[in-house]
């Protein structure tokens, strides 16, 4: 069965602990059924299955069918813990999307200054997995995936404010004054986003081009 017509449902942020759950839960529809690890199993393998298929796919839309293929079972296990495709293609964006959220606090929790902190997002978001692979299913499912980035939008806002918070706390100590966080926040997320959708150039990734002129700026504001 093809969909001719997916939709991403949107998504409040999503907080650490509760990454685990959200894989096999309720957040991409999947139907509520009790508590046991057999199902939980079954359900992270078709989720699997679907990124896979959805990563070797050479045209647009996947199916069901192709989904069941490559995880072993059938269509009606499928549709036992997934009461649609647009839920199981959901399923593996939300994924996708508590892993990054998770790879990011890791790739920012060694650093002790807050220009450390800085370059190490600035270094993650130039190169990570939710970027690459969207950039792949974006050729698969282009209007599913478009609407999962509307409809998650807010969330990358939150996840660049809490990243950067104490980045944010050092640069108004430094000037003196307030900076407008929401505004950088949704220019880094539109800049990560920009990039799924047109690859970048060759050469220094533009976000660590940035770097140098951010630091330029606020030497001058400093010393001004």
């Amino acid at each position: 069965m093809t969909v001719s017509a997916r939709t991403a449902r949107r998504e409040t942020p999503a907080k650490q602990s509760d990454i685990g759950a959200n894989v096999v839960a309720s957040t991409a529809e999947v139907r509520t059924r009790k508590p046991d690890p057999r199902a939980a199993k079954t359900i992270e393998n078709i989720i699997n299955a679907a990124q896979a298929v959805m990563m070797n796919h050479g045209t647009p839309r996947i199916t069901a069918q192709e989904v069941c293929d490559e995880a072993g079972v059938s269509r009606g296990t499928l549709y036992r813990y997934f009461p649609s495709m647009e839920a199981v293609l959901e399923a593996v964006l939300l994924r996708l999307r508590t892993e990054t959220d998770i790879e990011l606090h890791h790739a920012m929790a060694g650093c002790d200054t807050p220009a450390q902190q800085f370059a190490a997002f600035l270094k993650y978001s130039v190169s990570n997995n939710e970027t690459r692979r969207g950039s792949q299913f974006l050729h698969v499912e282009p209007a599913f995936v478009l609407q999962y980035f509307e409809s998650n939008f807010d969330h990358f806002i939150a996840r660049v404010l809490t990243a950067l918070e104490s980045v944010f706390d050092a640069w108004e100590k430094e000037i003196g004054t307030q900076v407008d966080r929401s505004a950088i926040a949704e220019m880094m997320v539109r800049l990560a986003l920009s990039e799924t959708v047109v690859f970048p150039r060759e050469g220094k990734p533009l976000a660590l081009r940035l770097q140098g002129t951010i630091d330029t700026i606020l030497s001058a504001l400093k010393r001004g």
